[in-house]
């Protein structure tokens, strides 16, 4: 038989694969992401300019089944400004069109190469890494946050930064070190005593310790470590409080904690609840066990302190918590479960 007219056309049937969790952490060169600014002066410390003092951020990201990750297409924003790497090129460093940044055109890794605090800029900044990884073939999409620490510095003015040789734990990364770096006003300090806490619950082997080591025993999934920095073992005063989240990719089972509410930021009479659940990391699948006991906190990021919690697998952020004295911030929420 004849026809008048032919067509056609197509469509891809995708075959799902092996459901597999990609982990994105940044691995660090020893130096905060911290800046302080003399409100009278405008000097800034620590010298970005100096080479000595500039930081670098690494991206990392590590399967959950253990498979090869191939990183490309990398991005970085900078307060909201896609940075553009268009500049001269040295040793695999390039150069950004503000002079502020170079990348490593191989890794991805970022470079602050100049003074980011001013005396208009005394709040944080936040860089934003955006990748596209590749794994057994298949494309996925990845995005993390970068927050810099800036703020006013004086005499008596602390900030106490975590760094960790790795935040991701795996089969064959069975350990990290936690290192703490006390700062008193522009400059290091050195002569202080720590004491150590699993969220809110004392480590007290590890007081008295500027740096500890971190295995994957101590680790459920996700864990929150929390130090404490005083003058002297004797003080009850902590001079500044900080935070590190250490993750454990090779753990059976992963809490996932997600945005439930259709609203995803928080404002007046607008608040974001955010729900939890567990993950079979081999699976994919959710995995609810028969008897939970969740314990969620909203985190003050600049102290780590709890500001409010729920004894349930989830829990409302509203302006009370994000506005305080004045100003609005972001927070955490960290989200815990013990389960048979």
């Amino acid at each position: 038989m004849a026809y008048d007219y032919s067509a056609q056309n197509s469509i891809t049937i995708k075959r799902l694969r092996a459901n597999d969790s990609l982990t994105l952490s940044f691995d660090n060169n020893g130096i905060p992401l911290f800046q302080g600014v003399d409100a009278e002066s405008g000097v800034v410390s620590p010298d970005w300019t100096k080479a000595a003092n500039q930081p670098i951020r690494t991206p990392k990201v590590i399967s959950s089944h253990g498979l090869a990750v191939a990183l490309s297409n990398h991005t970085w924003t900078y307060n909201g400004v896609a940075l553009k790497f268009s500049g001269a090129e040295s040793s695999g460093w390039k150069a950004d069109s503000t002079g502020k940044f170079q990348m490593n055109t191989t890794t991805g890794a970022i470079k602050i190469i100049s003074n980011l605090a001013s005396k208009t800029n005394i709040a944080g900044d936040t860089l934003i890494y955006s990748c596209v990884a590749t794994v057994a073939g298949v494309e996925y999409n990845l995005t993390k946050d970068l927050p810099i620490v800036i703020q006013n510095i004086g005499a008596s003015s602390y900030y106490l930064a975590i760094l960790a040789t790795t935040e991701q734990l795996t089969s064959k990364i069975t350990s990290t070190s936690l290192q703490t770096k006390l700062y008193l006003g522009a400059n290091e300090a050195s002569d202080y005593y720590v004491k150590w806490y699993k969220d809110t619950a004392a480590w007290a082997d590890k007081n008295g310790q500027k740096t500890i080591t971190v295995g994957r025993g101590d680790v459920d999934g996700t864990q929150l470590f929390i130090a404490e920095v005083y003058k002297s073992s004797s003080d009850s005063q902590p001079l500044a409080r900080s935070g590190i989240r250490i993750i454990d990719t090779a753990d059976e089972f992963q809490v996932v904690c997600y945005i439930s509410s259709a609203n995803k930021e928080v404002d007046t009479g607008s608040p974001v609840t955010v729900s939890a659940k567990i993950v079979n990391m081999t699976t994919g699948a959710t995995y609810s066990p028969s008897s939970a006991a969740w314990t969620m906190n909203i985190m003050d990021k600049e102290n780590w302190k709890s500001l409010k919690s729920s004894s349930t697998n989830s829990i409302s952020v509203t302006t009370t918590e994000t506005d305080r004295n004045g100003n609005l911030y972001d927070v955490d929420v960290v989200a815990e479960c013990n389960f048979n």
